[in-house]
């Protein structure tokens, strides 16, 4: 399952940050060098979210009524930071708060293609894990050593939730702020930086009581005056060059139901294959326990796209995954049609729309072209169903006919559900 989207240019500016700052008892041996702003400018308390982001030159991921988050993949590679250059950088937040700033340096999605030989475009599949390893091993050693010899020795925590979700971290304290590396083999290397007291609770979060979620997934659905019901306030993950759209889909629908969740670390539970690629039963049954631990359950949803059944999750505020296959002439449409959309009313719509209903009939799905998306409401009138894709904001809402999407789909509907 893959996207060939590629973010836009990150110009990418390298300072010099000084801090004398180091952990107590430690004896520190050099400057700290990040080479990019890594801690909070005022302090976790006083600093904007939105400021430190454009001082990392972070474009906005999404802006919802709860979470902000903020992410870039196009890190200058020239940029030596730590010393080893990051893949992405994501800063996430609750009302322009900061709570964490996220590394991810060498990983099973976005280092294949620097895993594969020189002047090469194929490798065997064991040849590039392999690879992928070594790199993984090298980064989470030059990040330790520097960090080393900057603030001391680490100690080791856990971090995040219990079972499969927990991470081994290594710990450094530097004033408020704590630095959590993480080497996931064959997986990930990860920096995670967050306010010492949310290292010190193990990155867990509070759980959210059923009845107030349900009231807050109510409050998200809009009626608009042409006919369209459309749940808002559903996180964006921008999946980024590689085909992670089956982990960034259930974080998205994951976060949104007061599950904390982590793109890279779903792809681990997901066992998505390098460079992407992940069976949607493999991540509902990875996905399950950990709603379950927060209460929430994984169901499964009848495939056949009827509008009166869909709409009576989209009226209680809940989003479904979706299955599909990919069509690259209709995916290129639905962008498309949006501005149109906008400028008819519902009747001159569906008349519009009668020529993509007919030349429904002849799509011929291909299942090379998997996909997984969210479906986020509908349209009685125009016959309509709203998807919303993890390839960044521009890709929240669009829409697409009943007769498209029944010829595309794979027959995997499901919603996590308080």
């Amino acid at each position: 399952m893959t996207s060939q989207r590629f973010l836009s240019g990150f110009g990418l500016l390298l300072f010099v940050f000084f801090c004398p700052l180091f952990l107590l008892g430690a004896e520190k041996t050099e400057k700290p060098d990040f080479g990019l702003p890594l801690l909070p400018p005022s302090g976790w308390e006083n600093t904007s979210a939105q400021a430190w982001a454009e001082s990392l030159h972070l474009p906005v991921e999404s802006e919802t009524k709860y979470q902000s988050s903020y992410r870039t993949y196009s890190v200058d590679t020239k940029t030596d930071l730590l010393p080893a250059n990051p893949k992405s950088i994501a800063l996430i937040a609750a009302e322009d708060h900061p709570e964490q700033l996220t590394l991810i340096f060498a990983n099973k999605g976005d280092s294949v293609g620097e895993a594969l030989p020189p002047n090469s475009q194929t490798a065997h599949l064991s040849a590039i894990e392999k690879s992928i390893d070594k790199l993984i091993a090298q980064d989470a050693d030059r990040i330790r050593n520097k960090l080393t010899g900057w603030f001391g020795k680490p100690h080791r925590q856990g971090f995040g939730d219990f079972g499969k979700t927990r991470e081994s971290a290594e710990r450094w304290d530097v004033s408020d702020t704590a630095f959590l590396l993480i080497e996931q083999k064959g997986e990930y290397t990860a920096l995670r930086i967050l306010p010492l007291a949310n290292a010190d609770a193990g990155g867990r979060s509070s759980r959210i009581s059923d009845s107030t979620l349900r009231e807050r997934m109510k409050s998200n659905v809009i009626h608009r005056s042409n006919g369209d019901l459309v749940i808002e306030n559903i996180p964006m993950i921008d999946q980024g060059p590689k085909g992670f759209c089956v982990p960034a889909t259930y974080a998205r629908v994951l976060l949104y139901s007061g599950v904390p969740a982590d793109l890279y670390l779903l792809a681990l539970l997901g066992k998505t294959s390098v460079g992407g690629g992940t069976y949607v039963s493999s991540m509902e049954n990875s996905v399950r326990s950990l709603a379950a631990s927060y209460g929430r359950s994984v169901t499964s949803i009848s495939p056949s796209l009827d509008l009166p059944k869909l709409e009576s999750y989209f009226e209680r505020g809940i989003p479904l995954t979706w299955a599909l296959c990919v069509d690259e002439r209709i995916n290129r449409d639905l962008s498309l049609r949006t501005k149109e959309r906008d400028n008819n009313d519902p009747s001159s719509w569906a008349k519009i729309l009668e020529s993509k209903r007919k030349a429904a009939r002849d799509i011929r799905k291909n299942p090379q072209n998997g996909h997984v998306c969210l479906l986020i409401g509908c349209n009685r009138k125009t016959g309509e169903l709203a998807t919303s894709d993890s390839w960044g904001p521009e890709y929240a809402e669009r829409w697409i006919t009943v007769e498209e999407a029944r010829a595309l789909s794979q027959g995997d509907l499901g919603a996590i559900v308080p």
